[in-house]
C-alpha cells in the first residue's frame, strides 16, 4: 500500500510541475513575445506602371540619413518587407527596378566560365527618375506602413 501511496504523491508532484510549465509557456506566448527587430518595421504596398500593377521588379529603400538599405521583390504590383529585414523609421529615397523579360531567350542556357555570353543585357523598363536618379521618397513611421503606393508613369 505504501508503494501505491508514494507513486500517487510523486505523480501529483510531476503533474503539478507540468501544469505550471505549460501555464508559463502559454502566458509567454500571449504576452506578445516577438523577436527583436532592432527597431526595424514592416513595409508593404503597391506599385503601378502606367496605371497597371507592375508585374515584377524590385523596390529599394535608401535612407536619407544614416542606416541600411532594405528592399524586396515586387510581384503582381505588390511588395512586402517583414520587420526582420525592414526599415528603421525615417525618410527614404525609393528606387524601383524592373527588367524586360525576353520571351525568346532560354533562361537555362548559360555561357561557360570565361566566355562572353551572346545574350544582350536585360533592358530596364522603369524610367531612371524612379531608380538611379530617383525622385521617389517615403516616410516610414514608427509603427511601419502597409499602404505605401508608388504610381509610376510609363
Amino acid at each position: 500500500m505504501a508503494l501505491v501511496k508514494d507513486w500517487s504523491s510523486s505523480t501529483k508532484l510531476i503533474g503539478g510541475h507540468l501544469y505550471t510549465a505549460v501555464a508559463v509557456l502559454l502566458l509567454g506566448s500571449i504576452s506578445g513575445c516577438t523577436p527583436d527587430t532592432g527597431g526595424r518595421v514592416h513595409l508593404a504596398g503597391t506599385v503601378t506602371l502606367g496605371g497597371t500593377m507592375l508585374d515584377q521588379g524590385t523596390i529599394e529603400f535608401h535612407p536619407l540619413s544614416e542606416g541600411s538599405i532594405t528592399g524586396g521583390a515586387i510581384r503582381d504590383g505588390r511588395f512586402e518587407i517583414p520587420a526582420a529585414t525592414g526599415a528603421l523609421p525615417g525618410k527614404y529615397e525609393v528606387r524601383i527596378y524592373s527588367t524586360a523579360v525576353d520571351e525568346n531567350v532560354d533562361a537555362n542556357v548559360l555561357a561557360p566560365p570565361g566566355e562572353e555570353s551572346e545574350l544582350p543585357p536585360p533592358s530596364e523598363r522603369i524610367n531612371k527618375r524612379y531608380n538611379v536618379e530617383s525622385e521617389l521618397t517615403a516616410d516610414v513611421p514608427e509603427g511601419g506602413a502597409s499602404d505605401l503606393s508608388f504610381e509610376l508613369d510609363a
